[in-house]
């Protein structure tokens, strides 16, 4: 299958854009991201349509960027507004854009046709900011994998219990069944462990005193966004919001972009509902979920190296459903944005990189 472009994609946390140029790999291609004159995030092909030097070699000074080759400026839209020792500017002399926004202390960029990137269409999380969470970011990640092993991953609770026992791996959850629901491109995974222990994270931080009710929800809002609820209440206590936003509660966000056909940026971050404002705390968690990530990452890029993309017929088990789901909805995805580029020459030879398996 081929990537799915027509969505906002994480392109750089927000931290990593200052006063001087990112130069980064997305997609396949070379870009380089860099503060505008208006300190808006900006991001443009990493190629100067002179002589196809890296701009990212070159010198950015209020927001533009000068070739390192002859010296050409380029401006946040890719437009050249000086050339040395040529006062007219040829309507060529552009670099290609990508339009971004910037949201939720991640810089994002659209892809696919910007005609259709519209900001209305970033995912709305609402908790991010509001009173009674505090949020921290983890660092950017390169996974040694495709998009498709990571998002098989982000729907698959079952693992954690066996990949991440000194965090948020607990044994009694291994023999709970999973739910799976589907609302057209979302898929939720699921379950409530009842009368069990916390699970380490869980006993640090969530002042449980005996056994609890805890939960653990993969979202996956294809192609690119996982969010996973989790948390924890006192044994046959109440499960409404309010209960479950009291003691102990994290929705951990992770936003992947492809790097190449088999690399993944990873960024992600976590909102949580207590020690509010405690530095220590966030450092400590912070620690802990890198730990966690990089459980994943070194599994995952063993699964990569071992397996590929699972093309073929691999064993599928009861705990496969959401990822058969998940699979079947980036297929039609993708089917859809063929369709409708199909007809415009201008995207209609946008190289082929494989993003799930096509026999899923």
């Amino acid at each position: 299958m081929k990537w799915i472009r027509n969505r906002w994609y994480a392109a750089a946390l927000s931290e990593e854009l200052g006063d001087t140029m990112l130069p980064r790999r997305l997609f396949g291609e070379n870009v380089v991201l860099f503060r505008d004159a208006n300190g808006r995030p900006a991001m443009l092909s990493d190629r100067c349509p002179h002589k196809g030097a890296p701009l990212s070699r070159g010198k950015l000074c209020h927001g533009v960027l000068s070739c390192p080759y002859h010296g050409l400026q380029f401006d946040g839209n890719g437009k050249c507004i000086r050339i040395p020792s040529q006062g007219n500017i040829p309507p060529t002399a552009r670099v290609k854009a990508y339009p971004c926004v910037e949201r939720y202390g991640v810089a994002w960029f659209w892809p696919g046709d910007p005609d259709r990137a519209d900001p209305a269409l970033l995912a709305d999380i609402p908790n991010y900011g509001a009173p009674g969470w505090d949020a921290f970011h983890g660092p950017h990640t390169v996974f040694p994998a495709s998009i498709a092993n990571i998002l098989d991953n982000l729907v698959d609770p079952a693992h954690t219990t066996f990949v991440h026992q000194g965090t948020i791996g607990g044994a009694d959850a291994s023999e709970v069944p999973l739910v799976v629901e589907q609302h057209d491109t979302r898929i939720t995974v699921g379950r409530w462990i009842e009368q069990s222990e916390p699970v380490p994270v869980m006993r640090r931080y969530g002042g449980f005193r005996g056994r609890v009710d805890r939960w653990q929800y993969y979202h996956l809002y294809a192609p690119n966004l996982s969010l996973v609820d989790m948390g924890a209440v006192d044994a046959g206590g109440a499960r409404d919001e309010d209960s479950r936003n009291r003691q102990y509660r994290t929705l951990s966000y992770a936003a992947l972009t492809p790097e190449s056909e088999h690399t993944t940026h990873y960024f992600w971050f976590v909102l949580r509902t207590f020690a509010l404002g405690d530095a220590a705390v966030t450092d400590e968690m912070r620690q802990a979920y890198i730990v966690t990530f990089d459980e994943d990452r070194a599994l995952l890029g063993a699964i990569q190296a071992n397996t590929g993309d699972m093309l073929g017929n691999p064993l599928r088990l009861a705990i496969d459903n959401a990822s058969i789901r998940l699979r079947r909805v980036l297929d039609r995805l993708l089917e859809q944005e063929q369709d409708s580029l199909a007809a415009d020459p201008e995207w209609s030879n946008i190289p082929v990189v494989e993003q799930a398996c096509a026999n899923s």
